[in-house]
């Protein structure tokens, strides 16, 4: 991050320099609107070079707060060092059983098992 004191100090001159430039537009449209004498217009100068240098030291101070706040940020990169080799992924296998269970029951008459479902004994014929 940025030292306090360099970006107070850039806020410092876009603060001038919007001053300068705000109080150098009002003089010069004053200035501008002002009487003739015999014929002759007021010397507006001093105000455009007052409105200019303050545009000058907004940019500025603009420039500065945007690089001095972006000089704290660095980028780190992965080591692109031939001798150290990349990190090794190992697949994970996942192996999945599925176990089913079916329900059977014996045959009150010949002891054969069959499934819950049925209605006759698969060995004897026997209702169940």
């Amino acid at each position: 991050m940025a030292p306090v004191g360099r970006v107070s100090q850039a806020v410092g001159l876009i603060v001038i320099g919007f001053l300068f430039t705000v109080i150098g537009a009002v003089t010069w449209n004053l200035c501008a609107s002002g009487p003739t004498v015999n014929g002759v217009a007021p010397d507006c100068g001093a105000p455009v070079a007052f409105v200019v240098l303050g545009v000058l030291i907004l940019l500025v101070g603009i420039v500065l707060a945007a690089v001095w706040a972006a000089g704290g940020r660095k980028t780190i990169y992965p080591s692109t060092d031939p001798a150290v080799p990349p990190p090794l992924i190992h697949p994970v296998v996942v192996q999945q059983t599925v176990v089913q269970q079916t329900v059977e029951v014996r045959c009150r008459y010949c002891g054969g098992l069959n499934p819950v479902t049925a209605i006759k004994c698969s060995s004897c014929g026997a209702a169940l």
